[in-house]
């Protein structure tokens, strides 16, 4: 005597070609022992279990792309547009203290070195002056000194720019 289900709506896809079949009977009480069920046993090859792997992998990417989703909403929640905003010009504005300040500590240094460049020419050119006076007197010795200081002036204001 065998044992069937009930026919039912559903309808089992066939096994696999790589499954491998065996029978095994398998004794009950029922009736005293006389009736026995046969119990169809299938091995799963490889390649289902890696396809079933693959389907847990998916539903756990799935999860935790919905469990982010819920997070982003709740921080998008906590943000107040309007707080963002007066924040950001807040931010602009320190900025804009920061950038006058350097542009004024450029200008100064700007200042500084042309103040520094004008002394430089002025002091040459009192050198080449001496040197000429010194040349006009007769002392060349004087004069060649007058060019040498003459020389680190004009080679400093070099440097310098």
């Amino acid at each position: 005597m065998e044992i069937r289900a009930p026919p039912t709506s559903l309808s089992l896809a066939p096994p696999p070609a790589s499954a491998s079949f065996r029978r095994t009977p398998l004794r009950t009480f029922f009736l005293n022992g006389s009736v026995s069920l046969k119990v169809v046993q299938v091995r799963q090859s490889n390649v289902n279990r890696f396809k079933c792997n693959s389907i847990q992998s998916n539903l756990f990417d799935r999860l935790t792309r919905v469990a982010r989703s819920y997070a982003n909403a709740v921080l998008s929640s906590f943000e107040d547009p309007e707080k963002i905003l007066e924040q950001a010009v807040l931010e602009m504005n320190d900025d804009l203290t920061k950038m006058r300040q350097a542009t004024a500590q450029v200008l100064a240094s700007q200042k500084r070195l042309e103040n520094k460049y004008k002394a430089a020419e002025q002091a040459s050119a009192d050198w080449y002056r001496r040197a000429q006076l010194a040349l006009q007197k007769g002392d060349e010795d004087l004069a060649r000194e007058a060019l040498k200081r003459r020389k680190s002036y004009a080679v400093c204001v070099i440097d310098d720019v």
